[in-house]
């Protein structure tokens, strides 16, 4: 299950050189395991949402906000993992495989002891903090079940599971968590099928059975993840005796660099929980359009996340080789092919929205009209996202997690939060006038990316030392 051909593990750097730079087969080559990976996850929830849609527009509404809260709030956690993504990355590229484990064995320590006081928490307060949301007392209740049995299940595995495909990303290896996910995410569909409608003779047991399946997902993927660490050694020194007990040295870098990016992913997913409470108030016909078409435009973020992966490590590496001239480009060219392909998919949206929206099958008329403006109004967004997205993930390469950090802060406080609380509360105004107010934000965020890229201070990079006793 774990077995991968050692000609697999592919290092860039090995590939490309100083002297031969090929950026476009070194970013393809890194790419696309992961925009497989992203496309699997992405229709997972495609698929979750297109099964719960048929329950009914409250169950919809409870699986949407209720996978928001708990995911989206290990995701902001989660960014241990671009932490320990980008120092393994540095430590592979200056061939420092004994730091490079260290590294990632403290950060996986830390997601391990994040993860048991987040549980516990949510554990208690998932009750009162949804009564308090909602206002709907079926979608509530609906909403709960959803929350408790998708966390208890396995669902707080997400954040020990970023870290660990983190780290086995940082070593240039993107292939196995692309065969984890694939693993996994089949184990979710077939669970979705069986325990949602009860087939097979299985219970339906509707919500819950659509929180079963993820969470124990979760699970599955974590449980391979951790163990191809431990069961696979040629390429990194993984072992029991690097999680504990904590080296203030390591555990000290790796918080610096995934404090500002946790609080870049805060950031996001606090406006987009608190955008997503104030969304409940125009009623669940609106809220399960507005789902749908995020599931929907999902399937676009796939090239802007695997290439922005894909800058983190490309950058780190060719900085830790000491290649500045390539980590540069590396950058530049992630950012150019992502672009390329986001705009593509945008087209698929704006010329075929109902046939997209379609696969979600609501069973209200008024939910696939709002969702496929909404849905339109996406293909506007797409080159922003993606220059938004790759070039975060490539600053991150290069140590930098608090220019992204600042830039989210900045367009979610000034620009998403006041505009979409005007349309909701101000003006009163259709579900899909919000989809405009995140294509300005997306706009202005990659306006001041780009910026922060091309003025960053090159040549003091070259001073950064990569060398250190990990013991």
């Amino acid at each position: 299950m774990f077995k991968i051909r050692k000609k697999d593990l592919v290092n860039p750097l090995l590939v490309s050189g100083e002297s031969n730079f090929r950026p476009v087969f070194s970013i393809l080559i890194l790419a696309w395991p992961v925009v497989i990976e992203m496309g699997l996850h992405t229709f997972v929830w495609v698929f979750d949402m297109a099964m719960v849609m048929r329950l009914g527009a409250h169950e919809a509404t409870a699986v949407e906000f209720g996978a928001i809260l708990l995911f989206n709030s290990l995701m902001i956690l989660g960014a241990l993992g671009i932490g320990a993504n980008a120092l393994v990355a540095r430590y592979t590229g200056a061939k420092d495989m004994k730091r490079a484990a260290s590294t990632g064995g403290q950060a996986l320590s830390i997601s391990l002891v994040i993860t048991a006081v987040f549980t516990l928490i949510s554990i208690l307060l998932y009750r009162p903090f949804f009564s308090w949301v909602l206002k709907d007392t079926i979608t509530v209740a609906l909403t709960e079940d959803y929350f408790y049995y998708a966390l208890v299940s396995g669902g707080f595995a997400l954040l020990p599971l970023l870290v660990a495909n983190g780290i086995i990303r940082g070593t240039g290896n993107t292939r196995m968590p692309m065969v984890i996910a694939l693993i996994a995410n089949a184990y979710n569909v077939i669970g979705d099928y069986l325990l949602i409608f009860g087939n097979y003779g299985f219970p339906a047991l509707g919500v819950k059975g659509a929180a079963l399946a993820t969470g124990s997902a979760q699970l599955i993927a974590l449980v391979l993840s951790v163990g191809y660490l431990f069961l696979h050694k040629e390429n990194l020194p993984f072992s029991f005796k690097l999680l504990f007990p904590f080296r203030k040295e390591i555990v000290k870098e790796v918080l610096k660099l995934s404090v500002p990016a946790g609080a870049e992913e805060l950031t996001h997913n606090g406006s987009r929980m608190l955008s997503a409470s104030w969304i409940t108030v125009l009623g669940p016909v609106a809220f399960a359009a507005n789902g749908a078409a995020i599931a929907a435009e999902a399937i676009s973020f796939m090239p802007g996340l695997a290439f922005g992966i894909t800058a983190t490590t490309l950058t780190g590496q060719y900085l830790g080789a000491g290649f500045i001239r390539q980590a540069r480009g590396a950058g530049y060219w992630a950012v150019a092919l992502g672009t390329i392909l986001m705009s593509s998919i945008g087209l698929l949206f704006f010329f075929f929205p109902y046939l997209i929206m379609s696969l979600f099958d609501p069973p209200d008329p008024e939910v696939l009209h709002l969702g496929v403006i909404c849905l339109q109004i996406a293909a506007v967004e797409q080159p922003f996202i993606a220059i938004t997205m790759i070039f975060s993930g490539a600053l991150k390469g290069l140590g930098d997690t608090r220019s992204p950090f600042k830039v989210g802060l900045y367009s979610n406080l000034f620009v998403r939060l006041p505009l979409i609380y005007a349309v909701v509360f101000v003006f009163k105004l259709e579900v899909y006038y919000i989809w405009w107010v995140t294509a300005i934000q997306y706009a202005v965020s990659a306006l001041l990316l780009f910026i922060m890229y091309k003025k960053k201070d090159w040549v003091r990079l070259e001073s950064i030392s990569t060398t250190g006793n990990p013991d």
